[in-house]
C-alpha cells in the first residue's frame, strides 16, 4: 500500500520541444515507507499527471511506473506546446504540472510545479566570452549585457531586458526572483555557492529540484568550486541533463 508515502519533490525537465510536440520527463522523490525494514519505497506506483495552461490548455494521463528507493520518473508528451521565449523573441506562457500518487480511487499525495516549454542551450558557435550567446528553441539569442545579482540586489529593480543575462552569485536565488524572470522573459545563470570550507554551501540536489523547471534558467556555474568542481558537475548533470554547466563565465565588468 502507498498510504504512508508522501511526495518530497517533483522535477519536470523538458527533454525536447519544437512547435509540434514536447517531451517532458518528470522526476519525483517520495518519503516514507510501507515497511520499517525498507526506508525507501521500491515497487510500482500509479501516477497521474495533469498539465494546465492559462490559455485553457489541459492534458492529463495516468501510468504505473517503477519506483526505486523512493525515486521514480514519468515521461509525458504534449502536442503543439506554446513555447516560452526571452522578451523580444516571443511570449512567456507558463504551465502548471500536477503529479498525484494514486491508490485505487484515492489520491495519496500530490504536488504542483510551474514550468515553461523551452529549450535553452549554449550556442556552440559563439566563442566570445564577454557576450555569450544561447540557442533558445533553436534560435540564436545574443546576450548584450551580463548583470551580477548578489543577495543585496534582490530588493532593487534590476535593469534587465530580454538581451540581458542575470548571473546569480554567492547564493541561490529566491523563488520570487525566478518567478519574476519567468514572467519577464529574462534568462539567468545560477552559481553554486561555496562555503568557507570549500564545499557547496547547500545541498545541490535540493536546489536543482527547486529551480530546474524554471524556463528562465539558462544554466549552472561551477567554475569557482576548485577541487570539488568535477564532483558537483557530475551531480548536477545526473539531476539536470537539460541545462548547460559553465566552468568559465563572462567578466562581471561586461554588465
Amino acid at each position: 500500500m502507498l498510504g504512508e508515502l508522501k511526495l518530497d519533490s517533483v522535477r519536470p525537465l523538458v527533454r525536447y520541444v519544437d512547435e509540434d510536440q514536447a517531451v517532458i520527463d518528470t522526476h519525483f522523490h517520495t518519503t516514507g515507507s510501507i515497511s520499517n525494514a525498507n526506508p525507501g519505497f521500491t515497487g510500482e506506483a500509479d501516477v497521474h499527471i495533469t498539465i494546465q495552461g492559462l490559455d485553457g490548455f489541459l492534458d492529463e494521463g495516468q501510468t504505473r511506473t517503477p519506483v526505486c528507493n523512493g525515486e521514480g520518473s514519468v515521461r509525458f508528451e504534449v502536442v503543439c506546446p506554446q513555447r516560452w521565449w526571452p522578451a523580444g523573441m516571443g511570449d512567456q506562457p507558463l504551465y502548471s504540472l500536477t503529479l498525484r500518487l494514486v491508490q485505487g480511487d484515492s489520491i495519496v499525495d500530490q504536488s504542483t510545479v510551474t514550468f515553461g516549454f523551452t529549450s535553452v542551450r549554449r550556442d556552440g558557435n559563439d566563442d566570445a566570452q564577454d557576450t555569450p550567446g544561447f540557442l533558445v528553441n533553436g534560435q540564436h539569442c545574443k546576450i548584450q549585457s551580463v548583470i551580477m545579482v548578489d543577495r543585496v540586489d534582490e530588493n532593487t529593480l534590476l535593469p534587465a531586458t530580454g538581451d540581458s543575462l542575470l548571473m546569480v552569485r554567492d547564493h541561490y536565488g529566491p523563488d520570487l526572483l525566478y518567478e519574476a524572470a519567468d514572467r519577464a522573459g529574462v534568462l539567468l545563470v545560477q552559481s553554486v555557492p561555496i562555503s568557507a570550507q570549500g564545499t557547496p554551501s547547500e545541498e545541490v540536489a535540493k536546489e536543482v529540484d527547486r529551480l530546474a523547471a524554471h524556463p528562465c534558467l539558462a544554466g549552472w556555474f561551477v567554475g569557482h568550486l576548485g577541487d570539488v568542481r568535477d564532483n558537483v558537475t557530475q551531480r548536477i548533470k545526473a539531476l539536470d541533463p537539460t541545462h548547460t554547466i559553465f566552468e568559465r563565465f563572462p567578466d562581471p565588468h561586461a554588465s
